[in-house]
């Protein structure tokens, strides 16, 4: 089954909801408190007759923030704790300059540069390859309060690759409407937000143009259907920790499943340091993984 990614999901919503005073560690992660560093780990349970154990951690991400709140480094691992992407980002203040991502050798494959007007604001950025060759660039447009309108990005051909535009009400965004091009030119995903309603509508779309599956979120509830309408899958999310809290997926003629995930135990600031996922299906229900995040702050 072809199916939505959730994180986008979630980075989408993210990015919708963020406001200006909020750090990344607040606007993409959930973190609360001057968050300096995380490491996440997680262990597969297995079955050893009449209890499940917790096998090997394996070593997932790592991440450093500056004091405003932003992520400066992400360290990305395989399921063998390889290094296999590393992210740093350099900032002014708490404005971006620079994104390199590099692979786990160290070889810088993507460069991103935010670029800046007399104001201090962000309107637009340049995308280069490992050789140095243009990818893509990005353009912002604002109106006369000094709100975007219209996000943009152009492959080195000009192609579009991506759009958004936003509708206002004075100072307050009323609607978002995204669009994502495959390289060809033809329409990858559409979507649409209602900030008053706070719904808004995926449809994810094939090469040849036909609906791959569409999906509807209200608040942090997303059900997913697909190109025929049938149900595949519903989702709740924890918009305060960015968690996957609940997910059934519908298999046709067999029986659903259920994965839920839930904190176990927070910390003095709220953020969770440990995780278990758990599956119900017509087997009853088991752990899956347990996942822990060590966090440290300023």
């Amino acid at each position: 089954m072809k199916t939505l990614n959730v994180a986008f999901l979630v980075a989408l919503t993210c990015v919708i909801a963020q406001a200006q005073t909020k750090s990344m560690a607040e606007n993409t992660y959930g973190l609360k408190g001057p968050v300096r560093t995380y490491r996440i780990e997680t262990a597969t349970f297995v079955n050893e007759g009449s209890s499940y154990v917790e096998g090997p951690r394996v070593l997932l991400s790592e991440a450093s923030f500056n004091e405003d709140g932003n992520r400066t480094d992400l360290r990305i691992y395989n399921d063998k704790s390889v290094l296999v992407r590393r992210i740093v980002m350099t900032f002014e203040g708490r404005r971006m300059i620079e994104a390199i991502n590099y692979d786990g050798n160290g070889t810088m494959w993507l460069r991103i540069v935010n670029q800046y007007d007399d104001e201090g604001r962000t309107k637009g950025s340049m995308t280069y390859n490992g050789d140095g060759s243009l990818n893509s660039k990005g353009v912002l447009t604002r109106n006369s309060r000094g709100l975007v309108t219209e996000s943009t990005k152009h492959s080195s051909k000009g192609v579009l690759l991506e759009q958004v535009n936003m509708r206002y009400d004075g100072p307050k965004m009323i609607s978002q409407e995204r669009k994502v091009y495959y390289p060809n030119g033809s329409l990858q995903l559409h979507a649409v937000y209602d900030a008053l309603t706070r719904r808004s509508e995926h449809t994810t779309y094939r090469t040849d143009g036909s609906v791959a599956n569409k999906s509807f979120r209200e608040n942090w509830d997303i059900a997913q259907y697909g190109a025929d309408g049938s149900l595949q899958k519903v989702t709740a999310i924890s918009g305060e920790h960015r968690l996957v809290v609940d997910e059934v997926i519908i298999n046709n003629d067999q029986p659903a499943t259920r994965e839920s995930e839930r904190p176990d135990e927070l910390d003095e600031h709220g953020n969770w340091t440990k995780q278990t996922k758990w599956l119900t299906d017509a087997k009853g229900t088991r752990p899956l993984k347990v996942t822990y995040r060590a966090l440290t702050y300023y």
